[in-house]
């Protein structure tokens, strides 16, 4: 990974929101109304978090219908790097409430 790649990445990872974001994700995708209804933020709020880690290459965004989900990239070299960082910021299932 690139030295802008991995400045870009970190960025995007170092806000509360979206750390607690990729957190929730690591158990699964996710539409914008549930991560909205579990982090009591507006939706494009949340959906503007969603856009920054999409574009650091940690959020892949699909369409199933009407509904728009978002997940963690399963096969981008990015994807290995993620789940470290949330095991070392204490992201695990029972800190994934409202704080």
């Amino acid at each position: 990974m690139s030295f802008e790649t991995t400045i870009r990445v970190l960025k995007a990872a170092s806000d509360p929101t979206r750390l607690r974001l990729l957190a929730l994700l690591a158990h699964g995708e996710a539409t914008v109304g549930e991560l909205q209804a579990i982090l009591e933020h507006s939706q494009p709020r949340v959906s503007r978090h969603l856009r920054l880690l999409a574009q650091a290459g940690l959020v892949e965004k699909f369409r199933d219908g009407h509904w728009g989900y978002s997940r963690l990239p399963a096969t981008a070299p990015l994807a290995r790097s993620i789940h470290p960082v949330l095991a070392r910021a204490g992201c695990h299932s029972d800190t994934l409430s409202v704080s």
